[in-house]
């Protein structure tokens, strides 16, 4: 495998293929799209016309006054947050496992006082075995000031009357993955149907789509396992997402000084026949 770094994005490449494209000079928040399995399957979508700040696999917080998943304010006087990307330090460009270490400073568009400074490191390798690439996204964010995570005004009541929020790594999957059938969802290798998933506090939970245009039908499948015990988001209607953070089950206090350690591992592979 090896890297290709430009001016805006660094493309993961194995045996002549993107395995994935991680694009650090987004305005507003770094993402990974396409993310693709080994056959070529693309399983993210990036800003669909319907949430624009959906962009593939990404990784966003909120705080009191500052909102850096919406990409716009959701309340009065919020300001929208950006992770600003600056600068890369290890990076390994050719292997069996390829990858880099980058420095970020969350803090508002319009300037402003950071609220984090983050090192965060994203690799990728080839899983022959799984037919999938395995990637890692760890985040350490340093606290810079007394704050706590917030909940989405958008979070969704569950059937026992929770509300879930969404937060965190979460992927917007391909157009066809959402609200036509074929899907599945395994909770710590368990099949769960969709709708009773979010709110679970998952060692893994892992999301196949059925794929359009392939006969028979073949499916390609994301895994989120995570080290943290953060609440999982995951819907197929109107749309399909899936993603864990650590502000999905409520807020979370966060003291200046401290960290906040966020370590997940990704599989996006191939299935086959559904």
């Amino acid at each position: 495998m090896h890297l290709d770094i430009d001016d805006t994005a660094v493309t993961f490449r194995f045996d002549g293929q993107i395995a994935g494209r991680y694009v650090y000079a987004d305005d507003f928040k770094p993402y990974l799209h396409p993310l693709n399995t080994p056959a070529g399957h693309t399983v993210s979508l990036a800003s669909p016309h319907d949430h624009k700040h959906h962009k593939g696999l990404m990784y966003a917080l909120t705080v009191p006054g500052v909102n850096f998943w919406e990409e716009r304010p959701t309340a009065p006087h919020e300001l929208v947050g950006r992770q600003r990307h600056e600068n890369f330090g290890t990076l390994l460009e050719s292997g069996d496992e390829i990858g880099f270490d980058e420095e970020i400073t969350w803090l508002p568009v319009d300037g402003g006082e950071p609220v984090f400074r983050e090192t965060r490191t994203v690799t990728c390798r080839i899983d022959a075995a799984a037919r999938g690439f395995l990637w890692t996204w760890n985040s350490e964010l340093s606290v810079l000031h007394e704050t706590e995570l917030t909940t989405s005004v958008y979070s969704v009541r569950q059937t026992d009357g929770r509300l879930v929020n969404y937060h965190g790594l979460g992927i917007r999957f391909r157009r066809e993955f959402g609200c036509t059938g074929g899907n599945l969802l395994l909770i710590n290798g368990h099949e769960t149907p969709i709708g009773e998933g979010s709110g679970s506090t998952p060692a893994s939970a892992e999301f196949q789509g059925s794929i359009d245009g392939i006969w028979p039908v073949v499916r390609a499948a994301v895994r989120i396992s995570q080290e943290m015990p953060n609440g999982l988001f995951v819907m197929d209607k109107p749309f399909a997402f899936m993603g864990c953070g650590p502000s999905n089950l409520g807020p979370v206090p966060l003291h200046a000084g401290t960290s906040l350690s966020e370590r997940y591992t990704i599989q996006v592979f191939d299935v086959g026949p559904a």
